[in-house]
């Protein structure tokens, strides 16, 4: 893969701390954000998933539901099956609410910007009301597909998990705090109640907790229950709620003991969960570090530095490309630059080379896996590339990366 074509106009090694204003001017990070945004737009926030093959009304019936077929036909959905197969398939462009909680993050991030997107967050928030998981009590979210793993939870199309919940209530909660929305701000609290009540503790010694992926299970999987924690530091300061904060520390505790030596940490604690990749652990990170900002609590600082030494020696190759897993590039996948640019975006304050460091990231992403119409592909393989355009998985990902890394150069600037 070579280096994006602005390399030799502008070489990226080079310290960003006294370029910013040529680099602002140059505005190709600008015009790719607004291009994608576009692009989103005109297709009303849907499209297709890694995993949304089972909404084919060809693969109905419940055989397709059934193992192995179940598993098998996800797995090629995911790896081998692109746009023109689901076309086949009509498996039909669908919304997804975490997509939708992530461009809300993006659109607020772009508000504090100095842009008008009020309109825009307003839909979104109208349609994450319509798809909420129901029969729920409180506000909450899944996937709108099929799921089966057979190394994670199986999860019915919109039946609610954290992870997507998580999501949502940050957009939320971004929504309540950038416009005063009074409906947000409930909705949110709504989201820490489902986290509270219907999440199980798949682990619970006295100092520690380990919320569950869903509330079908009871899975021990630590980005996961790390969020749900980081959210409930969130609200907790917001609301000035004392049990949210005791909680969120108790689930850092459960993640700092759960580190490996080396900073990193496993997907999971089954022995079939034990792989260490970039997104995941830039979740874990952001975790901690959003943990520290709002509970003001710094016991966690030596699993903090140590996880994103880590990070930063072992995620990435050359030319800022991240890792999929720490012992292997491919497949360079959207997620993966996606929150790579997010993390260091998040330690930015602390870090005097992460904004570099996301520009880095970024500028190798637009030149090696962007579209001319604009979106993003979805992973490069040693010998070829998917260039399917999922909308969760890489759109919206990477919306809400660029537009978090506009606010943060802009924050940069005296």
């Amino acid at each position: 893969m070579a280096p994006p074509s602005h390399a030799t106009e502008r070489p990226l090694h080079e310290s960003l701390g006294d370029n910013l204003d040529e680099f602002r001017e140059m505005g190709v990070l600008r015009d790719v954000r607004r291009g994608l945004e576009r692009w989103i737009r005109v297709r009303e926030c849907s499209g297709y998933e890694p995993y949304d093959l089972l909404n084919s009304p060809y693969l109905s019936g419940r055989w397709a539901r059934r193992r192995p077929a179940n598993i098998l036909l996800l797995q090629i959905g995911r790896r081998l099956a692109g746009k023109r197969v689901r076309d086949w398939l009509r498996v039909p462009p669908s919304k997804n609410p975490k997509a939708l909680g992530l461009l809300l993050s993006g659109y607020c991030d772009l508000v504090r910007c100095g842009e008008e997107w009020k309109h825009e967050a307003q839909s979104l928030k109208a349609d994450l009301v319509r798809l909420r998981s129901p029969g729920e009590r409180f506000f909450c979210w899944g996937y709108d597909w099929d799921f089966y793993s057979l190394r994670g939870p199986v999860m019915p199309a919109f039946s609610p998990n954290a992870i997507a919940s998580y999501f949502c209530g940050c957009g939320l909660l971004d929504l309540a705090e950038t416009f005063g929305d009074g409906e947000a701000q409930a909705m949110a609290e709504s989201v820490g109640q489902f986290f509270i009540r219907r999440l199980n503790r798949s682990l619970d010694l006295g100092n520690q907790v380990c919320f569950s992926y869903t509330p079908a299970d009871r899975t021990v999987i630590y980005n996961s229950s790390a969020l749900v924690g980081a959210f409930l530091a969130r609200l907790g300061r917001q609301c000035g709620n004392p049990d949210y904060l005791a909680l969120a520390k108790r689930c850092m505790t459960f993640l700092a003991a759960e580190q490996r030596a080396d900073g990193s940490w496993f997907y999971g604690s089954q022995r079939r969960q034990r792989w260490i990749d970039s997104f995941h652990t830039g979740y874990n990170l952001c975790a901690l570090l959003d943990y520290a900002r709002f509970s003001g609590d710094t016991s966690f600082e030596p699993a903090l530095v140590k996880a994103y030494e880590f990070y930063k020696a072992k995620l990435f190759g050359e030319n800022a490309i991240p890792k999929y897993f720490h012992n292997s590039l491919y497949p360079v996948d959207i997620h993966s630059c996606s929150q790579a640019i997010l993390t260091f975006c998040a330690f930015s304050e602390r870090d005097i080379t992460a904004v570099e460091r996301a520009v880095r990231t970024a500028m190798w992403t637009i030149g090696n896996m962007r579209d001319a119409e604009g979106f993003f592909y979805f992973q490069h393989h040693r010998f070829w590339t998917n260039r399917t355009p999922y909308i969760r998985w890489g759109q919206a990902w990477m919306f809400r990366a660029l537009s978090s890394l506009d606010l943060t150069i802009r924050s940069c600037q005296p």
